[in-house]
């Protein structure tokens, strides 16, 4: 039988705390995860508060270090001296952060819209109350995806009542609401623009499947027309809209707000981080006075200082989110320079190594700090990731980002002809010729994450 022995073994490892964790936490969010969890933050721990007034803040620390428990009071003197009672978003307006992702539900939602436009039409009080059921069938969408015989036995009218009174719905603005499929949506803009009857009309209705694969050639012959009235037909159905019920108030919009923004001053690029997109923070002055008092019970010094410790360290956390954001992104603008002046062309290739190498950061700190963030700049507004890149060499060697050939390989195709596009072998001719050598394999990945057909579905669509 083997024998049991006890050893004394001596280990270390890392341990993740969870202070550490929230800093974390706090790095890897967006601008508008950050308002969110602030707002939380605000709710659940009472000594944090929206920001005071500059004035309001002086001698902080002297006011806490004068409590009678000396002990706790050096332990909360000595985080104010550090923190200097920081503050998330000094400069903003407390109020904004509300603001800024209430979108303004201006404008008659698409429901509301099409009911307006029921008094006009000579229908009996029996069919607009079948029309207003309808009307309340039809998705954000525009379509009417509920069939006929459910509605039919809801209203407990026939089938054909229902069919009646959805062609009058279909005839509301905008053109193509309430159709069941795409082909029944194209083919009610048709008909209201007049097109019904004719060449767009025909093709909406039989050869939609054919457009879509670019056999424009086989259309022109089965309806005995030129290849260019087909070509002109398409374009036609291309500008009309596959989801007539957008453009109006429905779910909240999710407004794109940048994380830092980086603006041309003379000649030099600045960088600054959006602090208005979030509530400033800073400590509640009822709750931090009464650390001062001498006749608090133990039990309420405990919760103060406990809170006071978790409020502290979120508002340094948010600082140094600051601070960390600004440094990277003042890296990238510095390897990203010829970006910002000449645009995607001249975009170079660029990996986080290099930036955590550049800013004294390990490579996963760059990769939280830059996830989901955005970054405005004098050439529009960019996930930050964007300018994190592979590439390749042109011909002396110099490297060329992703980004950039993707830019050629579309630029490429939309000056190609409509009646014979470029395969993928003949674009890497033409990108060789160009002093950028790539593989065919590699033009057609970039093609295919461009959302470019193929040279067969291309043939007859002009514009990509």
């Amino acid at each position: 039988m083997a024998g049991h022995d006890v050893r004394l073994e001596q280990t270390q490892k890392l341990v993740f705390g969870t202070d550490l964790q929230q800093a974390v936490a706090i790095l890897q969010l967006s601008a508008h995860e950050l308002a969110n969890y602030l707002a939380e933050q605000l709710i659940e721990n009472p000594l944090l508060d929206l920001g005071e007034e500059e004035g309001e803040k002086e001698n902080v620390g002297e006011e806490i270090a004068t409590p009678a428990d000396g002990e706790s009071a050096d332990y909360l003197g000595d985080y104010f001296k550090e923190a200097n009672e920081p503050v998330a978003g000094e400069d903003a307006e407390p109020a904004a952060a509300a603001s800024v992702f209430d979108p303004a539900n201006s404008g008659p939602t698409l429901y509301e819209h099409l009911l307006s436009q029921l008094k006009f039409l000579n229908l009996s009080p029996y069919d607009c109350l079948i029309a207003e059921y309808v009307i309340g069938n039809i998705g954000s969408d525009g379509y009417f995806r509920v069939s006929m015989h459910e509605v039919a036995r809801s209203l407990g009218v026939s089938a054909a009542v229902v069919e009646r009174v959805l062609k009058v719905v279909q005839t509301l603005d905008p053109p193509g609401i309430g159709a069941r499929d795409l082909r029944e949506c194209l083919y009610l803009q048709a008909r209201s623009a007049g097109l019904g009857a004719g060449l767009v009309g025909r093709i909406v209705a039989d050869y939609l499947e054919a457009v879509a694969a670019g056999k424009t050639g086989k259309i022109a012959r089965e309806l005995g027309v030129g290849v260019e009235e087909i070509h002109e037909a398409v374009q036609i159905i291309r500008r009309f809209n596959p989801r007539p019920g957008s453009g109006f108030v429905g779910e909240p919009i999710q407004y794109l707000v940048p994380d830092v923004v980086v603006e041309k001053v003379g000649e030099e690029y600045v960088v600054t981080v959006n602090e208005s997109a979030y509530p400033r923070l800073t400590i509640n002055r009822a709750y931090r006075d009464l650390v001062g008092r001498a006749d608090a019970s133990p039990e309420t010094r405990d919760f103060i200082q406990t809170r006071l410790k978790q409020a502290l360290w979120v508002i340094k956390s948010i600082e140094q989110r600051r601070t960390t954001l600004h440094r990277i992104v003042t890296a990238l603008v510095q390897k990203q320079r010829g970006f910002l002046e000449a645009g995607i062309p001249a975009l170079r290739p660029l990996t986080m190594k290099e930036i955590a190498r550049a800013v004294g950061l390990h490579e996963s700190t760059v990769s939280r700090a830059t996830a989901q963030k955005y970054v405005q700049c004098p050439r529009g507004i960019f996930k930050l990731k964007f300018f994190f890149t592979g590439g390749v060499n042109d011909k002396n060697g110099t490297p060329v980002a992703a980004q950039s050939v993707k830019w050629l390989i579309k630029e490429i195709v939309a000056s190609e002809h409509p009646e014979k596009p470029l395969s993928d072998r003949e674009i890497t001719c033409i990108l060789k010729n160009r002093g950028i050598k790539v593989s065919r394999r590699t033009v057609a990945k970039y093609r295919a994450d461009l959302n470019i057909p193929g040279t067969p579905k291309r043939r007859g669509v002009p514009d990509v």
